[in-house]
């Protein structure tokens, strides 16, 4: 198809120069209908806005069930008797009654009748709540809060009156019989209380009160007391029978003396053995230094003979003493048990008075319970025929008007005259535009039109291909490949930092993940690698890679504190390069070799919906470019395919084998 070429005509004389003057004869008109359309619309629009006159609302609130307790959980919403509240509040009734009341104090105003009260008034519950809100709305906002107000107390006025009528001769009744009854019970608990001081009865429970108590007590002293007598007998039989045997038997004070007495005879006789096995017994007697060690050991065994002696008459004084004394407890106890029994069956006695005058106390509280729960029966049955109303809040007098809202409304006229006003130019050009000559731009006598025209054929350069002059985007791989020799010079001239780095982005690792790669990473075991970040994912290790990683766990050598920075991987790389001798040492770079790494498994034709499973989430514009370097055919699974870049030469013995 040939080129389309703009249309040139030579314009003579002064018709070169009517262009413009039909641009602007337009732009007049343009304005002109324009400018009508609007100040005709907004003056009617906000004529209309601010003649309407202002409306004010009065509000009072009421809570249509009793106030809950601190302690008490808020009663739940009653739909069903909000709206019975609301049919009862603009009933025609109750609303006569608010006229009559604002016609007899002059505050009536210009409401004169129910149906106009009706129309002022209204009655709004809140959501999922007992409230309900009463409103007035009207012109004149002083006249609201009366209308308001006086609807509320006229309500609470006639609520009281049917809750009075309710409650008719049965209350009355009921009233009397209670304070009769009450009279009665507080005598009956007189007399019981009189009768317990009189006969010290302390506590309604039998064995509580203190006769029973103390026989309890005298009963539990005298077993312990027998229990006391048989430990001291017992105890005083095995300090007689320690002594018989001759075992050393002393008070507990004195037993950590006479063991340091033991401890020291037993140092001088281990002391003497010693000089006997060096020494005959009269050079030991005839020595002035050694014969003082026998002397010494017959002297500490003399007092410990005269401390065990000691202790044997205290310790057999002291358990005959104990055993006296418990036998003299059990004795006086068993007097006074004996004693205190007699008391004990006359307290039995007066107790089951008690307990009658108990009986005849509960019956008349039941009865009184029984007139009590009767009278609060009819007051909640009145409750729930009529409930309980709160006044939460009286209306007060409105200040700013609820509607109409003159600002809002002014914009919207604003706008829709504007709106207005453009639709009318647009109409109008519509219905007056003519058949013209497309416009183009005059110069020096020459018009030129940018519409298409039919080209003028010439020889110029054949016409390219729209496939070829717009190649898609997908098709187009920006990234620079690297050979594989420039890539085996730049990982051999690296530093093991580099050659690291190097061998995470030749197995697919993006630059961001290789920089975060720590020890933690490896599994060794299994030659795997859980990728960090966002793309979290586990590859599989050549092993040349592996030996880095192995290399650096086993010499102790820790990663670098700090991870590396982008700059600092580009650094690197960069270094690398110049240091293998490229031409171009800025190819090198880490976008370079990953695209590399990417390029080398679409060759052997792994499926392009396998590589994000090695290289983490790829643009689907960028995956669908390297469909230019897949072999034909279908496609590959990963493990049919080698996944480690020969990162180094070849072993020429391994080749040839």
């Amino acid at each position: 198809m040939p080129e389309q070429l703009p249309t040139i005509e030579v314009i003579q004389g002064p018709s070169a120069a009517a262009g413009p003057g039909l641009k602007s004869g337009r732009r007049s008109r343009r304005l002109l209908v324009f400018l009508a359309m609007f100040v005709l619309c907004a003056a009617a629009g906000l004529f209309y806005t601010y003649s309407r006159p202002a409306v004010y609302r009065a509000t009072a609130a009421l809570l249509t069930v009793a106030m809950p307790a601190v302690d008490q959980p808020g009663a739940a919403a009653d739909i069903q008797h909000v709206s019975i509240q609301r049919q009862l509040l603009l009933g025609q009734p109750l609303l006569q009654e608010v006229l009559e009341r604002l016609e007899a104090g002059d505050d009536a105003g210009p409401v004169n009748s129910v149906a106009r009260l009706q129309g002022m008034l209204s009655v709004d519950p809140l959501a999922d709540t007992n409230i309900v809100k009463l409103s007035a709305e009207g012109p004149v906002p002083e006249l609201l809060p009366r209308v308001v107000n006086t609807w509320v107390n006229v309500y609470l006025e006639m609520r009281a009156r049917k809750i009075k009528e309710a409650t008719g001769a049965t209350t009355e009744a009921l009233q009397e019989q209670y304070q009769a009854l009450a009279a009665k019970l507080e005598a009956k608990r007189a007399e019981l209380d009189r009768f317990r001081r009189e006969n010290n009865i302390l506590s309604m429970g039998r064995d509580e009160n203190q006769v029973i108590a103390r026989l309890k007590g005298l009963t539990t002293a005298l077993n312990t007391a027998s229990e006391e007598e048989v430990r001291a007998r017992a105890e005083l039989d095995a300090i007689r029978k320690a002594i018989a045997k001759g075992k050393p038997v002393v008070p507990k004070e004195e037993q950590s003396s006479l063991a340091a007495l033991e401890a020291s005879a037993q140092a001088l006789r281990e002391k003497l053995i010693a000089l006997r096995r060096r020494y005959t017994d009269e050079f030991i007697s005839v020595d002035p230094n050694l014969k003082i060690v026998p002397k010494q050991l017959k002297e500490v065994q003399k007092e410990i003979a005269a401390k065990v002696e000691y202790g044997r008459k205290i310790v057999l004084a002291e358990a005959e003493q104990k055993l006296a004394t418990a036998r003299q407890s059990v004795k006086e106890l068993q007097t006074q048990l004996k004693d205190h029994k007699s008391k004990a069956t006359r307290f039995t006695a007066r107790f089951a008075e008690h307990e009658a005058l108990q009986e005849d106390l509960a019956s008349l509280e039941e009865l009184y319970r029984t007139t009590e729960e009767r009278l609060v029966a009819i007051e909640v049955e009145n409750r729930q025929k009529f409930p309980q109303v709160n006044v939460l809040e009286y209306a007060q007098l409105p200040v700013t008007p609820v509607r109409p809202q003159y600002l809002r409304d002014a914009a919207i006229a604003l706008a829709a005259s504007l709106l207005t006003a453009l639709f009318a130019v647009w109409l109008v050009e519509f219905l007056l535009r003519r058949e013209e000559r497309p416009e183009g731009r005059t110069l020096a006598g020459v018009r030129i039109y940018t519409q298409q025209q039919p080209a003028i054929s010439h020889p110029s350069a054949p016409p390219v291909a729209i496939a070829e002059k717009a190649r898609p985007a997908l098709q187009q791989l920006a990234d620079t490949e690297l050979d594989a020799g420039e890539i085996r010079q730049v990982f051999k001239q690296a530093d093991r930092t580099g050659k690291r780095l190097i061998a995470l982005l030749m197995s697919g690792l993006s630059p961001e993940e290789a920089t975060r790669v720590d020890a933690d990473c490896f599994d060794f075991a299994t030659g795997r690698l859980r990728v960090p970040g966002g793309q979290a994912r586990t590859i599989a290790l050549a092993p040349t890679v592996l030996e880095l990683f192995c290399e650096t766990a086993s010499s102790g050598q820790e990663p670098a504190p700090d991870p590396l920075t982008p700059d600092d991987l580009a650094a690197i790389l960069t270094l690398a390069a110049v240091d293998a001798g490229l031409p171009d040492p800025e190819r090198v770079n880490a976008a370079a070799l990953q695209h590399s790494y990417l390029a080398y498994l679409v060759r052997q034709g792994v499926r392009l919906s396998e590589i994000p499973g090695i290289a983490g989430d790829i643009p689907a514009t960028r995956l669908a470019s390297y469909a230019q370097l897949s072999p034909p055919g279908p496609g590959k699974a990963l493990d049919e395919i080698e996944l480690a870049y020969p990162l180094t030469e070849p072993d020429p013995r391994q080749a040839a084998t």
